[in-house]
Protein backbone atom coordinates (compact mmCIF):
# COMPACT_ATOMS: atom_id res chain seq x y z
CA UNK A 1 0.00 0.00 0.00
CA UNK A 2 1.19 3.38 -1.09
CA UNK A 3 1.66 5.85 1.79
CA UNK A 4 0.54 9.11 1.45
CA UNK A 5 3.23 11.16 0.27
CA UNK A 6 5.05 14.48 1.12
CA UNK A 7 4.11 16.61 -0.97
CA UNK A 8 7.34 18.92 -0.81
CA UNK A 9 8.01 21.14 -4.12
CA UNK A 10 10.36 19.32 -6.70
CA UNK A 11 12.65 21.79 -7.59
CA UNK A 12 15.36 22.06 -10.55
CA UNK A 13 18.36 23.93 -10.22
CA UNK A 14 19.10 27.15 -12.38
CA UNK A 15 22.91 27.92 -13.73
CA UNK A 16 23.18 31.01 -11.14
CA UNK A 17 22.23 28.25 -8.18
CA UNK A 18 18.62 29.06 -8.10
CA UNK A 19 15.86 26.46 -7.65
CA UNK A 20 12.67 27.12 -9.29
CA UNK A 21 9.40 24.91 -9.58
CA UNK A 22 9.06 22.15 -12.20
CA UNK A 23 6.59 23.45 -15.28
CA UNK A 24 4.94 20.04 -16.79
CA UNK A 25 3.57 21.98 -19.86
CA UNK A 26 7.07 22.91 -19.97
CA UNK A 27 9.32 19.98 -19.67
CA UNK A 28 6.79 17.21 -19.15
CA UNK A 29 7.78 14.45 -16.93
CA UNK A 30 8.11 10.40 -17.45
CA UNK A 31 7.13 8.09 -15.42
CA UNK A 32 8.43 5.17 -15.05
CA UNK A 33 7.56 1.29 -12.78
CA UNK A 34 8.06 -2.15 -13.35
CA UNK A 35 5.90 -2.77 -15.80
CA UNK A 36 4.70 0.58 -17.09
CA UNK A 37 5.61 3.88 -18.68
CA UNK A 38 3.49 7.01 -18.69
CA UNK A 39 4.88 9.83 -21.34
CA UNK A 40 3.53 12.61 -23.21
CA UNK A 41 0.81 11.76 -25.60
CA UNK A 42 2.23 12.07 -29.04
CA UNK A 43 0.67 11.81 -32.69
CA UNK A 44 2.35 8.62 -33.40
CA UNK A 45 0.52 7.14 -30.77
CA UNK A 46 -2.75 7.02 -32.77
CA UNK A 47 -2.77 3.77 -33.70
CA UNK A 48 -2.51 1.68 -30.90
CA UNK A 49 -4.50 4.36 -28.58
CA UNK A 50 -7.48 3.80 -31.36
CA UNK A 51 -7.45 0.46 -30.49
CA UNK A 52 -8.58 1.45 -26.48
CA UNK A 53 -11.23 4.13 -27.64
CA UNK A 54 -12.63 2.13 -30.17
CA UNK A 55 -13.34 -0.55 -27.81
CA UNK A 56 -16.89 -0.44 -26.35
CA UNK A 57 -15.64 -2.53 -23.13
CA UNK A 58 -12.79 -0.02 -22.63
CA UNK A 59 -15.82 3.14 -23.09
CA UNK A 60 -17.44 1.89 -20.24
CA UNK A 61 -14.76 3.73 -17.70
CA UNK A 62 -14.66 6.35 -19.93
CA UNK A 63 -15.04 9.82 -17.75
CA UNK A 64 -16.89 13.04 -20.47
CA UNK A 65 -18.58 14.55 -17.81
CA UNK A 66 -18.31 18.35 -19.00
CA UNK A 67 -16.19 17.10 -22.16
CA UNK A 68 -19.12 17.08 -24.52
CA UNK A 69 -17.72 13.78 -25.90
CA UNK A 70 -18.10 10.07 -24.24
CA UNK A 71 -14.53 9.57 -26.27
CA UNK A 72 -15.51 6.50 -28.09
CA UNK A 73 -14.59 6.48 -31.41
CA UNK A 74 -15.04 4.03 -34.73
CA UNK A 75 -13.71 6.71 -37.29
CA UNK A 76 -10.06 6.95 -36.82
CA UNK A 77 -10.24 10.43 -38.44
CA UNK A 78 -12.19 11.82 -35.77
CA UNK A 79 -10.11 10.01 -33.22
CA UNK A 80 -6.76 11.97 -35.00
CA UNK A 81 -9.07 15.52 -34.46
CA UNK A 82 -10.02 14.45 -30.93
CA UNK A 83 -5.97 13.89 -30.15
CA UNK A 84 -5.24 17.16 -31.48
CA UNK A 85 -7.30 18.78 -29.62
CA UNK A 86 -6.09 17.32 -26.89
CA UNK A 87 -1.93 18.88 -27.87
CA UNK A 88 -3.84 22.08 -28.29
CA UNK A 89 -4.78 22.15 -24.52
CA UNK A 90 -1.65 21.71 -23.07
CA UNK A 91 -0.38 24.33 -24.46
CA UNK A 92 -3.08 26.26 -23.15
CA UNK A 93 -1.81 24.41 -19.46
CA UNK A 94 -4.92 23.37 -19.16
CA UNK A 95 -3.78 19.57 -18.88
CA UNK A 96 -1.64 16.70 -19.75
CA UNK A 97 -2.48 13.88 -21.74
CA UNK A 98 -0.13 11.27 -21.02
CA UNK A 99 0.29 7.58 -23.21
CA UNK A 100 0.59 4.40 -20.87
CA UNK A 101 2.88 1.69 -22.51
CA UNK A 102 3.16 -1.40 -21.11
CA UNK A 103 6.96 -1.90 -21.20
CA UNK A 104 6.69 -6.02 -20.76
CA UNK A 105 4.44 -6.27 -23.28
CA UNK A 106 5.56 -3.38 -25.62
CA UNK A 107 2.30 -1.96 -26.41
CA UNK A 108 0.00 1.16 -25.51
CA UNK A 109 -2.33 -0.26 -22.74
CA UNK A 110 -3.85 3.37 -22.77
CA UNK A 111 -4.18 7.30 -21.33
CA UNK A 112 -3.90 9.14 -18.76
CA UNK A 113 -5.14 12.44 -18.18
CA UNK A 114 -4.42 14.96 -15.34
CA UNK A 115 -6.01 18.36 -15.32
CA UNK A 116 -4.90 20.79 -12.28
CA UNK A 117 -7.68 22.72 -11.83
CA UNK A 118 -9.70 24.77 -9.02
CA UNK A 119 -12.89 24.01 -10.82
CA UNK A 120 -14.78 21.89 -7.85
CA UNK A 121 -12.60 23.29 -4.79
CA UNK A 122 -14.81 24.22 -1.29
CA UNK A 123 -11.64 26.25 -0.06
CA UNK A 124 -9.55 27.15 -2.48
CA UNK A 125 -7.17 24.53 -3.64
CA UNK A 126 -6.07 22.88 -6.43
CA UNK A 127 -7.59 19.68 -7.35
CA UNK A 128 -5.82 17.23 -9.85
CA UNK A 129 -8.38 15.70 -11.83
CA UNK A 130 -7.92 12.19 -12.96
CA UNK A 131 -8.69 10.26 -16.11
CA UNK A 132 -7.56 6.80 -16.63
CA UNK A 133 -8.31 4.93 -20.04
CA UNK A 134 -7.73 1.65 -20.62
CA UNK A 135 -7.80 -1.61 -22.73
CA UNK A 136 -9.96 -3.94 -21.55
CA UNK A 137 -7.33 -6.56 -20.09
CA UNK A 138 -5.85 -3.71 -18.06
CA UNK A 139 -9.12 -3.03 -16.43
CA UNK A 140 -8.03 -5.35 -13.31
CA UNK A 141 -6.76 -4.82 -9.93
CA UNK A 142 -3.45 -5.71 -10.33
CA UNK A 143 -2.99 -3.15 -13.44
CA UNK A 144 -5.03 -0.75 -11.65
CA UNK A 145 -2.69 -0.84 -8.52
CA UNK A 146 0.29 -0.61 -10.26
CA UNK A 147 -0.74 2.78 -12.28
CA UNK A 148 -2.35 4.68 -9.34
CA UNK A 149 0.75 3.94 -7.34
CA UNK A 150 2.87 5.19 -10.07
CA UNK A 151 0.26 8.24 -10.37
CA UNK A 152 0.04 9.33 -6.74
CA UNK A 153 3.68 9.41 -6.65
CA UNK A 154 4.16 11.88 -8.36
CA UNK A 155 0.91 14.10 -8.98
CA UNK A 156 0.57 15.84 -5.84
CA UNK A 157 3.93 17.84 -6.07
CA UNK A 158 4.87 17.96 -10.25
CA UNK A 159 1.21 18.82 -10.55
CA UNK A 160 1.15 21.25 -7.90
CA UNK A 161 -2.22 19.65 -6.02
CA UNK A 162 -3.64 18.98 -2.76
CA UNK A 163 -6.29 16.55 -3.78
CA UNK A 164 -6.75 13.77 -6.59
CA UNK A 165 -10.41 13.69 -7.95
CA UNK A 166 -11.59 10.73 -10.18
CA UNK A 167 -14.43 9.42 -11.19
CA UNK A 168 -15.35 5.42 -11.07
CA UNK A 169 -18.77 4.02 -11.94
CA UNK A 170 -21.03 1.64 -9.95
CA UNK A 171 -19.96 -0.87 -11.90
CA UNK A 172 -16.02 -0.36 -11.98
CA UNK A 173 -15.78 -2.50 -9.31
CA UNK A 174 -12.29 -3.31 -9.95
CA UNK A 175 -11.31 0.79 -9.69
CA UNK A 176 -13.68 1.35 -6.72
CA UNK A 177 -11.83 -1.60 -5.03
CA UNK A 178 -8.26 0.07 -5.87
CA UNK A 179 -9.29 3.33 -4.91
CA UNK A 180 -10.69 2.38 -1.62
CA UNK A 181 -7.52 1.00 -1.00
CA UNK A 182 -5.71 4.40 -1.67
CA UNK A 183 -7.77 6.01 0.67
CA UNK A 184 -10.04 8.06 -1.67
CA UNK A 185 -13.47 8.95 -0.02
CA UNK A 186 -16.92 10.24 -1.88
CA UNK A 187 -16.38 13.23 -3.50
CA UNK A 188 -19.77 14.91 -2.83
CA UNK A 189 -19.12 15.20 0.60
CA UNK A 190 -15.40 16.91 0.43
CA UNK A 191 -15.80 19.17 -2.72
CA UNK A 192 -18.58 21.25 -4.91
CA UNK A 193 -19.38 18.54 -7.29
CA UNK A 194 -22.54 17.33 -8.17
CA UNK A 195 -21.77 14.03 -10.46
CA UNK A 196 -22.53 10.53 -8.50
CA UNK A 197 -19.44 8.43 -8.77
CA UNK A 198 -16.24 10.50 -7.85
CA UNK A 199 -13.79 9.96 -5.76
CA UNK A 200 -11.41 12.38 -3.64
CA UNK A 201 -8.39 11.67 -2.22
CA UNK A 202 -5.97 14.38 -0.32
Amino acid sequence: MLKKNIRSVKLIRTERGIQMKKDVFQNCPIYQSDRFEIRKMEMKDAHELFRCYSNPQAARYFNGDCCGDDFYYTDYEKFLECMKFWESRYQVRDFVRFTIVDQKQKEIAGMVEICPSYKYSADGSKIGILRIDLLPEYENEKMLNELLTLILEHIYEDFEVQAVLIKAQEYATARRSILKQFHFVAAMDECNISFRDYFIRF
